[in-house]
């Protein structure tokens, strides 16, 4: 494990200088850090002005992560990539279908105004891709 440097926290100044100070730019606060004789670059501020702004919730994840995983372009995007040519999942060669692809196949047809429309534009992609 590697040893703890004694001295002060500089992420921590540089937090409290912008708590008190919000609208500095991170060259004065370079200046000031100087001053107290602590020695940072401005993008070792920026760096740590950016970091305090994320929120983290419970899950130790960023709100904004938080969100963007919830999208449905990025989940939809998922299940693209998923579907490349390689080796094919252990479920599909038993003939076995999880309860996720139910889910999907479910707000698929729901999405193409039924089943009976969902399996016309499976037929149609089949010859497709044959």
């Amino acid at each position: 494990m590697a040893k703890k440097k004694s001295g002060v926290n500089k992420s921590k100044e540089i937090r409290d200088y912008y708590a008190a100070n919000p609208k500095a730019k991170p060259l004065e606060v370079v200046e000031a850090m100087k001053a107290k004789g602590i020695e940072v670059n401005a993008q070792f501020v920026s760096t740590v002005k950016s970091n305090s702004k994320k929120k983290t919730s419970k899950r130790g994840t960023t709100a904004k992560s938080a969100s963007v995983a919830k999208t449905p372009a990025r989940s939809a995007k998922r299940a693209v990539t998923a579907k490349r040519p390689g080796r094919k999942p252990a479920n599909a060669a038993s003939g076995e279908i999880s309860l996720d692809s139910l889910i999907k196949a479910k707000s698929l047809a729901n999405e193409m105004g039924g089943i009976e429309n969902a399996r016309l534009a499976l037929s149609a992609l089949e010859q497709l891709t044959d």
